[in-house]
């Protein structure tokens, strides 16, 4: 049972408030006053604090501060009346995760609860993931089945030298792939040689890959060996292969069937010993049948294709990914931002064209522009906050129930978004919805 720290100077709210925690699951322990919630704090641990900002005895932001650094894994809700709302916004900075405006309905308050639970959670989770990385091994973060089951091809298809194929939109981890396979497989302690196909300028390409030798241009009066070749006993990742030139991929097909290649300028054959792996965005048979990618060289790449889900067919672990990426940019030494339930919510409907970069990004975007501060949906960026995904609520609500239910529950996840984003405030979120403040009252009260 969660144990939850109540701390409200009102007798009659105090009272109420401790009856409905009690009801819904809640162990309540309620101070009325600051000096004996610091009392009941040193002597007991707790899940979450429930505080209101204004106390009779002390400054409600001070008490806040002290109960949090005597309780670190408690997450905070602070409760505030309408004239106070700039208070709760300095609670959150203080590391207060959520704010509710009084007066309230019960309903919202376990719903905005609920909410904090799911990303106390995630961040349980985050942490036995982080337990589990390894220098030599990047971890994959995922829960989704589809990521799984790649995984699972991956630990059979790893410790062989098939070529493999890594086909996926952009941003979707293939690099990140590639580096898990190599560290996987019998060639572990080789080389993993990265070659980005695109970056290379055409005219230098073929002295990159395959090497040059001595004095055949003013660049290389030493003679140089290619990547091909310092790839050697280990793994070459060609990265967006579909970015080679014809003639580049006709020198590289014949390289792969003989596994050897002459550097340029050169007539000595180089003996090559190195694992293949290729990635592409494209349709790779598509553009071979278009004239675009040879055929001998599609066939030699293409032993095994491994199918990279985009972000968007694997939304369970967009909360997961979002507080990795909170964990690395507080590593690399900004103010750790904490992710709102409400912001959580939102992230899991927008259709992320950029995948996982896409996410690093926005995340990386909130550490810089917020520090240290609790993101919420307001802080989403104009565009994001214009491009939901419909369709994904809907896919939420389970299949079986009866339209009715099924609506209803729509209506009052839509409904629990719009509160959440205006600070609960009931007259303010009836005007954005087009209803009345008496019709919000009711459909809220029939959810308590």
């Amino acid at each position: 049972m969660l144990k939850l720290l109540l701390v409200e100077d009102d007798p009659l709210l105090g009272e109420a408030l401790q009856e409905a925690l009690t009801t819904n699951g809640y162990q309540v322990r309620w101070a009325d006053c600051g000096a004996g919630a610091l009392e009941v704090a040193s002597a007991e641990s707790f899940d979450l604090l429930l505080q209101d900002v204004k106390l009779p005895d002390a400054d409600g932001l001070d008490i806040l501060h002290d109960l949090l650094n005597r309780q670190p894994g408690c997450h905070a809700m602070v409760m505030t009346g309408q004239a106070t709302v700039e208070m709760a916004v300095r609670a959150m900075k203080l590391g207060a995760f959520d704010f509710i405006t009084k007066p309230f309905d019960v309903s919202l308050l376990m719903l905005k609860l609920e909410r904090v639970l799911e990303y106390r959670s995630l961040e349980k989770q985050l942490e036995q993931l982080a337990a589990h990385d390894t220098i030599s091994q990047p971890s994959i973060i995922t829960r989704s089945p589809s990521m799984r089951s790649l995984l699972d091809t991956i630990a059979v298809v790893a410790a062989s030298n098939v070529s493999l194929l890594l086909h996926g939109e952009n941003g979707t981890g293939k690099k990140l792939l590639a580096t898990t396979i190599h560290g996987m497989s019998t060639r572990k302690d080789g080389p993993l040689v990265r070659v980005q196909c695109g970056a290379i300028p055409a005219s230098m390409f073929e002295e990159e890959l395959f090497g040059v030798e001595k004095g055949v241009s003013p660049t290389a009066e030493r003679g140089k060996a290619g990547l091909l070749e310092a790839a050697g006993g280990g793994t070459l990742f060609l990265d967006c292969i579909d970015e080679l030139s014809l003639a580049v991929q006709a020198t590289l097909a014949g390289a792969l069937e003989e596994m050897s290649c002459c550097r340029v300028g050169g007539t000595i054959e180089r003996k090559l010993d190195f694992r293949l792996i290729c990635s592409t965005a494209q349709d790779l048979k598509a553009l071979t049948d278009d004239g675009l990618f040879r055929k001998d060289l599609f066939y030699r790449v293409n032993v095994v294709t491994l199918q990279v889900p985009p972000l968007r067919e694997r939304r369970e672990d967009i909360p997961l990914l979002a507080a990795h990426f909170v964990n690395r940019s507080a590593a690399n030494g900004e103010q750790r931002v904490r992710l709102s339930p409400e912001l959580l919510e939102r992230l899991l409907l927008l259709p992320w064209p950029g995948n996982i970069r896409e996410l690093a990004n926005l995340i990386e975007q909130f550490s810089l522009l917020y520090p240290g501060q609790t993101i919420r949906e307001r802080h989403l960026p104009t565009q994001a906050e214009t491009t939901l995904d419909m369709g994904v609520m809907f896919e939420k609500i389970q299949v079986g129930v009866p339209l009715k239910d099924a609506v209803n529950t729509f209506e009052m996840r839509y409904i629990q978004r719009v509160l959440d984003s205006l600070g609960g405030q009931k007259g303010r979120a009836a005007e954005v919805l087009g209803i009345s403040r008496k019709v919000l009252w009711e459909k809220l009260k029939k959810q308590s």
